[in-house]
């Protein structure tokens, strides 16, 4: 799904296929809702949310109510009142809970805590999460960056003006296949497409800097057939890519030995301008062809 007129922000661990491992089956009397509505209050005492919701299709009309939450811990630490949210209401019997909930950042919000928007340590490095609500509206630049991509040369995101960019993020020892190495290969699937119409850049983003350095970056790189004129693999310090990802509305973190990101694919114009923005898997290579073709014609 697409959305184009908002600078958003995903909240991580929240995504169907966040490179998270996946949990057991649900029970035949559980059912789901898609719910729409803005944050009214937070109360992470109680891993509860007040939320003014539209209504919900068959299920309840529109109103202000109390929910508890279940999600990852660092959801309710990153929720602030006026967030506008969707969110998955699942019922079940007499109970009922929000999770996979996605703040869009429609609002503005105050700034994130010292330790959200900062460094956060685990048990063998540093580690920088990005900074929540920070992501560009649509229709402004994106801020300029400079990352090392698979070869070790430097790559500025201003070295692309004049041609449309899509920008992605991943992390190479990813183990969900639908997450990180499904969107290496729908990225596979439009380097192709672009290389017979002779135009555009696709830039790919670790989530997990430390680890993937440009030669990790490199072996990558070279079983996806990637041609680094065109389709560059980037890494840098914790701090640069955590501000690229920032600016872009993705934010990850590490659990387990594993990096839980947002699943996101962003399209910029020549111009450097953001012009759309996908968020989960349920994009496609040919959406991204046509808006790359599209901000040419703008």
């Amino acid at each position: 799904m697409k959305f184009a007129p908002i600078g958003l922000v995903l909240l991580l661990a929240l995504f169907p296929a966040a490179c998270r491992r996946s949990e057991k089956p649900d029970a035949q009397n559980t059912r789901r809702f898609s719910l729409r509505g803005i944050v009214r209050e937070v109360d992470a005492t109680r891993s509860q949310v007040t939320v003014e919701h539209e209504a919900i299709e068959g299920y309840m009309q529109g109103m202000t109510m109390d929910f508890p939450v279940r999600d990852d811990p660092q959801v309710l630490r990153l929720l602030r009142p006026e967030d506008r949210i969707v969110a998955t209401l699942v019922v079940e019997k007499d109970r009922f809970w929000l999770e996979k909930i996605l703040t869009r950042g429609f609002v503005g919000t105050p700034a994130a805590p010292a330790a959200t928007a900062s460094a956060a340590k685990d048990s063998s490095s540093s580690f920088v999460t990005p900074v929540p609500n920070r992501g560009v509206q649509v229709g402004d630049p994106v801020p300029d960056f400079a990352l090392k991509d698979q070869t070790g040369a430097t790559v500025r995101l201003s070295q692309m003006r004049g041609e449309p960019v899509a920008v992605t993020f991943i992390y190479t020892r990813c183990p969900i296949a639908t997450a990180c190495p499904m969107t290496t290969a729908k990225f596979s699937k439009l380097d192709a497409m672009l290389a017979q119409r002779k135009f555009g850049h696709l830039l790919v983003v670790t989530v997990d800097p430390e680890h993937d350095t440009p030669a990790v970056l490199a072996d990558y790189a070279k079983k996806a057939g990637a041609d680094p004129k065109r389709w560059k693999f980037l890494t840098g310090s914790p701090q640069d890519v955590a501000r690229v990802a920032s600016s872009l509305g993705v934010l990850y973190y590490p659990e387990h030995g594993q990096m839980i990101h947002s699943q996101a694919v962003a399209v910029l114009d020549p111009q450097g301008r953001l012009s759309t923005i996908y968020y989960g898997e349920t994009w496609q290579p040919e959406h991204i062809l046509r808006d790359l073709e599209n901000t040419r014609k703008g």
